[in-house]
């Protein structure tokens, strides 16, 4: 659900093999400069291309030209440094340059992170899960490993798992579901259902009402299970007067327990400047005065020690290919990164250069929105020259109000401006004279471009993907798809953990245990699986007899994407390196609304078989509290321990 790069570039790769015919793509090519000459009717486009091997340009034209180079171009402007020392500024990096942390410096320091949003989180939650790794894995442990995180942001964000319940409230009981079904973010945030109402939908551009902003909020701490308060960090919290205005998010399975495991400290504020002096690290100025800021005054402070610094502060996209009169045409404003040119509605025409084009010149394009732009151009372009008389009118106003008020600063500009996928996918499908496909997943359920056809029983490569979908959908409703990647997520961070131990056997006492336990995400040790935990937990263990002492243990826990599962395996002597396999859980549904989800397992480990049963208990998408019971027994064991974690609160012992 959620593929890497490579897969992406096979994807593309295939789709241009099937449907482009040899020699139309070109590449290897970098476009240097296009004009438009002649008249509206008649003018053709001139293109200069230099082959980036050869250097050889070359000029070509064309009757029409369309721009699919990106909106994200190039890494938006720079924070401004003073006195740096010659050869420093490879410390300081772009989030699209960013790869390592070992990249910075070989002492621990502090990694700051500037921006917040999807590039931001990311970066941060990269960066912590490399020190997490670093630190937890088998070998020498590199100095870097002690460093931290600061994340700099002028507006809280919430951070959203990549799997999230679909029903995570449960009106029966006025409470969250303690067994939610889960879907991955997409299939449950574009889905139509949400939309509700009667007749056509149309997209959402530009500016939110504070009613609509406040149901946003809503419904994105409904998934998460809160307001993200019980990270322990109020920088993340949208306080009450400021829900008026659209909520932020990022995407990342790691972030919010890094947050509250304190290696990730979120910090309200912009980043001023970014200085060196005689030191080898950096001090990065940072001042805080905003609505969400937790002060009134303005409060200027200064990070110390840095030794790396990853700016996640957004994109500019200036066409330079685009000829001065081009530009002018657009109305190219170049101190509007968000809005450099005026677009008809749905960011793809201009009225004024009516033989350009764009697709996917958008903040955070969808391939389905992409796919029905692409047709729109075809439509217009096409042999017949039909459009939909809304889209004839190739009305700038949308984008003419949005730059102006992001111009003004207004705080009710969304995210992305316009980043409605639901409206934005029905509206240019009506627009093309598409049909939705109702027939397998009815008139609810995700949107993607596969739902869209010309003639809805034509079925093709359109109707298997449907199919699919459907069959996902099913299998998270009637099994526990996606619940072993959900609870395996939740489990990361600190953990309060009480167990009980009874004893069958005369020589072994009973006793109970209480203690933290971690799990420490890092690289998996086996390519086969998708993540991994290493496991410690540290605690008093006391006797039925009196006796009491310190208690040790150490596993490897590891999920694996490929068939869904959680399993456990022992920890060698040296506490970190994988040793044996002990334990698989097969998870299922309670039979009630008073547990959450179920999970078995049984394993034997000569002379002895070991049982396992586990409850996890969901608010949202993340865990609240779950636990694990064993059942030993052979020749020399018999004993249970019933284990519960609950979350520890944070700052606390």
């Amino acid at each position: 659900m959620f593929p890497p790069a490579w897969q992406v570039g096979r994807y593309l790769e295939t789709y241009a093999k099937k449907f482009l015919p040899p020699g139309i793509v070109k590449l290897n090519r970098r476009v240097i400069a296009a004009d438009f000459d002649g008249d509206d009717q008649t003018g053709m486009w001139n293109v200069t291309s230099v082959d980036q091997t050869s250097r050889e340009e070359t000029r070509q034209s064309f009757d029409y030209l369309v721009v699919a180079s990106g909106f994200f171009h190039r890494a938006g402007p720079r924070i401004r440094q003073t006195q740096m020392q010659h050869g420093s500024g490879k410390r300081i990096q772009h989030s699209t340059q960013f790869r390592d942390v070992a990249s910075f410096s070989e002492d621990a320091g502090k990694i700051v992170v500037v921006g917040g949003g999807i590039s931001g989180s990311e970066a941060a939650a990269t960066a912590a899960f490399q020190i997490s790794s670093a630190k937890h894995s088998p070998g020498q442990q590199s100095k870097w490993a002690d460093s931290k995180v600061y994340h700099v942001f002028d507006r809280p964000f919430y951070a959203l798992p990549r799997f999230v319940p679909q029903d995570p409230y449960n009106p029966a009981i006025q409470d969250f579901n303690l067994s939610p079904k889960f879907l991955p973010v997409d299939l449950t945030l574009y889905n139509i259902g949400r939309r509700g109402g009667d007749g056509p939908i149309t997209a959402s551009i530009g500016q939110v009402p504070p009613s609509k902003a406040e149901q946003g909020h809503e419904f994105i701490r409904s998934l998460l299970g809160g307001d993200q308060r019980g990270t322990g960090r109020m920088e993340l919290v949208s306080k009450p007067d400021t829900i008026k205005y659209p909520a932020f998010t990022g995407i990342s399975d790691l972030y919010a327990e890094f947050v509250r495991d304190g290696l990730i400290f979120p910090i309200n504020g912009r980043v001023e400047s970014i200085s060196q002096g005689q030191s080898q690290n950096f001090s990065v100025d940072v001042v805080s005065q905003s609505l969400w800021a937790n002060t009134d005054q303005k409060d200027k402070s200064s990070l110390n020690e840095v030794t790396g610094v990853i700016e996640a502060t957004g994109f500019q996209s200036h066409l330079e290919y685009l000829s001065a009169n081009v530009k002018q045409a657009l109305e190219y404003d170049p101190s509007c990164l968000r809005v450099p040119f005026l677009l008809s509605r749905g960011s793809i025409f201009s009225e004024r250069v009516p033989k350009i084009a764009f697709v996917g010149f958008y903040e955070g394009p969808f391939w389905g929105v992409m796919d029905l732009q692409s047709k729109l151009i075809a439509q217009r372009w096409g042999p017949e020259g039909t459009l939909p008389d809304e889209l004839k009118k190739l009305d700038i106003t949308d984008a003419r109000s949005v730059r102006q008020t992001i111009k003004d600063r207004k705080l009710d500009v969304p995210q992305f401006w316009m980043a409605d996928y639901v409206g934005l996918i029905e509206e240019f499908a009506r627009d093309a004279g598409l049909q939705r496909d109702d027939a397998t997943l009815g008139k609810g359920g995700p949107l993607f471009p596969s739902r869209y056809r010309e003639k809805i029983e034509d079925g093709g490569d359109a109707a298997v993907v449907v199919g699919e979908v459907a069959d996902v959908l099913q299998r998270s409703e009637k099994e526990s798809l996606y619940v072993a990647a959900a609870a395996f997520r939740g489990m990361q961070g600190t953990w309060t953990l009480h167990r009980k131990i009874d004893s069958r056997h005369p020589s072994m006492p009973s006793g109970s245990f209480k203690g933290t336990a971690h799990f420490h995400p890092r690289n998996p040790t086996d390519p086969i699986y998708s993540a991994e935990y290493l496991y410690t937990e540290d605690g008093t263990l006391t006797m039925t007899n009196g006796m009491a002492f310190p208690a040790t243990r150490r596993y490897v826990y590891r999920y694996s994407e490929l068939d869904d599962t959680i399993t456990a395996w022992f920890a060698e002597e040296d506490g970190v390196t994988v040793g044996n396999f002990f334990n698989k859980w097969d998870f299922y549904a309670p039979s009630d609304l008073e547990h959450g989800w179920l999970a078995k397992g049984s394993h034997w480990c000569s002379p002895d078989t070991y049982k396992s049963n586990c409850e996890f208990r969901f608010r949202g998408a993340g865990l609240e509290t779950f636990g694990i019971t064993y059942d030993v027994s052979g020749p020399k064991k018999d004993y249970s321990h019933e284990s519960w974690y609950s979350r520890q609160i944070p700052g606390t012992v």
